[in-house]
């Protein structure tokens, strides 16, 4: 069975982190011990230029905290991450990691150097563009930051290894796996080749901040923080996303990567096949938890529902607000569709064609202002008493 170690830590308090990690890492059967010796990549979640209190971003203490357990057992942390758009330094900065990188001399990896990553696996995409700093590597220590999604329903420890793939060409990807299912497969092709593709195969170890986590119109800053007081631990990220899910009380079923990850095999996603060590569920009541109002409805991903006339009838469309919006077009740099351009006249927001909109929200998860938000389609209530 697939371990997962589920402990509370109601602050970011790095000392009381560091020793709740190494404490899920005994309980799932590793032991800090593992890093000695070791190159270890950290992969938090960067997003994008977002304050750590926000919850946009694995939050800084977070780090710290993983960052001195490696260097303490004998390990060499490097950082290791591409933000969506804006530069990694910029990224750091407001998010306070440029200090603490400074503070404990930790290595930060160059995004833009790149490697291909080859897996002839049982799966539709075979061939990765990645931080070359994996290649080096003896341990992948990812540090995901549970948020929802407007696509992917959840964001966790699957997703969050997206980011090793170099800035704007994450976007990309949306155009070869449009609908939620496809790119929920993407997600898992990518980690399977991270898993098998490499000729000496990595140590993979996952450690969520669920510390605070991120509801509704996440994962930037048009969702809003929320408490959950957990640190989770595991090998298996999908069997993390998991019990991340149930401790928040969202639906698993509507958790893709989970689902797929289970029925694939790439993972564990079954609950009553997964060992919980540590606090039981019953420790925690997260209530009420918000997830993203959009459906990423996998109908509309073939003709003719993926004409503009369906789309907007059944599907959420991202639209701009004149009040939040300062026209900085990150929107338009990231849209893999190429659907949004520069404002006329006095309208004060990008011109969206809902035509060539694919409804990936990649808009919506990269503005720093949430200014983008969603409105319903006319008939989407019909939509959404069918698929019941």
């Amino acid at each position: 069975m697939a371990r997962v170690a589920l402990l509370r830590c109601e602050d970011y308090d790095s000392l009381l982190i560091r020793e709740k990690m190494i404490e899920a890492l005994n309980l799932v059967g590793l032991g800090p011990g593992i890093f000695s010796g070791k190159r270890v990549v950290i992969k938090p979640n960067l997003l994008s230029a977002s304050a750590p209190e926000k919850s946009v971003v694995t939050h800084p203490e977070f780090f710290r905290a993983a960052l001195r357990m490696v260097r303490d057992h004998g390990g060499t942390p490097i950082l290791c991450e591409s933000p969506g758009f804006q530069p990694l330094g910029k990224v750091m900065k407001k998010a306070g990691y440029d200090r603490i990188a400074e503070e404990e001399s930790c290595e930060i990896a160059d995004p833009r150097a790149t490697r291909i990553l080859f897996y002839d696996g049982p799966c539709r995409f075979k061939r990765f563009e990645i931080s070359s700093a994996v290649f080096d590597a003896d341990i992948l220590l990812n540090l995901p930051k549970f948020k929802t999604h407007g696509l992917t329903y959840i964001t966790g420890a699957v997703k969050n290894l997206f980011g090793l793939i170099y800035g704007l060409n994450k976007s990309k990807w949306h155009l070869k796996a449009r609908s939620k299912e496809e790119f929920s497969d993407f997600l898992l092709d990518y980690y399977s080749a991270l898993l098998k593709g490499f000729e000496k195969p990595k140590v993979f170890i996952h450690l969520m901040d669920a510390v605070i986590g991120m509801e509704g119109e996440g994962p930037g800053a048009g969702g809003t923080p929320r408490k959950i007081g957990a640190i989770l631990a595991g090998q298996d990220a999908v069997s993390v996303d998991a019990v991340a899910t149930k401790v928040a009380g969202l639906r698993l079923k509507e958790a893709l990567t989970v689902v797929l990850g289970e029925k694939r095999g790439i993972g564990t996603g079954a609950l009553e096949r997964i060992a919980l060590v540590g606090t039981g569920l019953d420790g925690f009541q997260v209530r009420d938890y918000v997830p993203s109002k959009a459906t990423g409805r996998s109908a509309v991903s073939g003709w003719p529902l993926n004409t503009k006339f369906f789309k907007d009838l059944l599907v959420e469309k991202p639209v701009p607000s004149s009040a939040r919006c300062t026209l900085c077009y990150q929107c338009k740099a990231i849209c893999p569709g190429g659907a949004i351009a520069e404002s006329v006249g006095e309208s004060g927001i990008p011109r969206y064609d809902y035509n060539k909109c694919i409804r990936c929200y990649c808009c919506m998860e990269i503005c720093p202002e949430a200014a983008i938000g969603l409105r319903r389609g006319k008939l989407q209530w019909l939509a959404d008493k069918w698929s019941k």
